[in-house]
């Protein structure tokens, strides 16, 4: 019996070191400084942003993104240069919208964006009269943008202001698929591109931005607590087959 009690933690143990392996997290930003076998990201220089204090948490750092007097080049924090081979990946990050404006406010991330002007977001908007809902309700839109902004995939969802809410996107081949708080809304499988860097997307809105993090097909190698730090594995989203 003992022999048993002491093979199969062993076991358990050789199990996790096979997934801590073969997860790899290609970028992470908590901009409190973290350091890890990841690249770090190079925020763009844009008047719309900028790191702080949390809101009412001076222990954390985040980025405030800002847009409610700014839209077009303004409101896209893009990551494409280096990137521009990408296919399967997800973006993840955790958002909190602190104002909005009166008819608007979205919050988003960019994957397989090819070039500044070509990519597929998912935009989770908070507002109730956003996007011509009847009746108006919180959503996720997921659009292409290139010819037009066709929207491609879209669900009800609860967007609440002042509250942290993790959001992810995952490409694989031609299959988006969108994650509120770890539990999948919605997604399509005839994505436009097939390949591009990632970024983010602020509308019409002031948001705080954390814990932000792609990783490859295999998932995440990160252990992140609620708050920020390293503690504890986060949930970890896996590519289907």
């Amino acid at each position: 019996m003992t022999k048993r009690v002491l093979y199969l933690p062993c076991m358990l143990l050789l199990l996790l070191a096979a997934v801590k392996v073969d997860s790899k997290t290609l970028y992470y930003d908590d901009f409190d400084g973290t350091k890890g076998d990841w690249k770090s990201l190079k925020w763009p220089k844009l008047e719309t942003i900028k790191v702080e204090k949390e809101v009412g948490n001076p222990n954390n750092t985040a980025l405030t993104f800002d847009t409610r007097a700014a839209g077009g080049a303004s409101a896209d924090a893009l990551f494409i240069d280096g990137n521009e081979d990408m296919s399967d990946y997800t973006m993840k990050l955790r958002f909190r919208i602190i104002e909005e404006t009166a008819n608007f406010a979205a919050a988003g991330i960019i994957v397989r964006a090819p070039t500044p002007q070509t990519y597929i977001c998912a935009e989770a908007a908070n507002k109730r009269n956003c996007c011509g809902q009847n009746p108006p309700n919180n959503i996720v839109n997921v659009f292409e943008r290139g010819d037009g902004w066709p929207i491609v995939a879209n669900a009800k969802v609860e967007i609440p202001l002042n509250k942290w809410v993790d959001y992810a996107v995952t490409a694989k081949g031609k299959s988006i698929t969108v994650y509120v708080n770890d539990k999948e809304v919605c997604g399509y499988n005839e994505a436009l591109y097939a390949k591009g860097g990632f970024g983010i997307r602020i509308w019409k809105t002031k948001v705080l931005i954390d814990n932000v993090e792609i990783f490859d097909p295999d998932g995440s190698s990160l252990a992140v607590d609620a708050g920020g730090k390293l503690a504890r594995q986060w949930a970890k989203i896996k590519f289907g087959d």
